[in-house]
Order: C-alpha cells, then structure tokens, then sequence
C-alpha cells in the first residue's frame, strides 16, 4: 500500500478517476495493525481500487482535511469526492463501502 506523506500525494490520489481508499493511521495503532491483514485481503480482492495508508502525526495536513481524531479511519473516495468514512477497525463495513463505490473487477480467493 502505497504511503502519502503530504498534501500534493492526497490530492492527486483522491481525484485519480474510479475509488482511492485512504486509510489514517499511526505506528502506535493497535487497531490499524489488527485490521491490517484484512485490508491486505481488500487489496487483492479489488485491484482496480488504490488503496493508501497515511500517518496522521507526519502527514498533520491530510489529517486535519479529512477531520480524523481517531485511527483507524478510512476515507472511501470515488472520482474525487469523499463518499463513505468508516472510523475503526470494522471490517465489514470498510467492504460494505468499498462494494458501494466500485466499479471494477472482483477477485474472489
């Protein structure tokens, strides 16, 4: 997954066309970590999706943009535009959203 570290990297991974999952976490996370494995599965089973992870104490200014005050937090973007937030590590609704938004094929393991 790939990480933003500043503004420019966010705003050209959010208005890239179809969905972008950006994911805001911390090195400290006990959550993010948990639900790591489970985005690790997202990934392959959406590869027409971009999926970024950035932290929130480097990179403050996509933090603060995108109103985060707990980690994780999923920010679900389809052609620019913040459709979905899911704050914590839940699984099936971080899926649920990806589903909504997305347009491309679907690898099933």
């Amino acid at each position: 997954m790939e990480e933003l570290k500043d503004r420019n990297a966010y705003i050209k991974a959010t208005n890239a066309d179809g969905v972008s999952i950006l994911e805001g976490t911390t090195t400290w996370c006990t959550q993010c970590k948990a639900i790591k494995p489970f985005v690790d599965q997202m990934i392959k089973k959406y590869p027409d999706a971009r999926f970024y992870e950035y932290n929130v104490e480097q990179a403050e200014d996509i933090a603060q943009e995108l109103g985060v005050n707990a980690m994780p937090t999923f920010h679900v973007f389809k052609e620019g535009d913040v459709m979905q937030t899911i704050t914590g590590a839940k699984g099936a609704q971080l899926e649920k959203a990806i589903k909504e938004n997305y347009d491309g094929k679907v690898v099933e393991e």
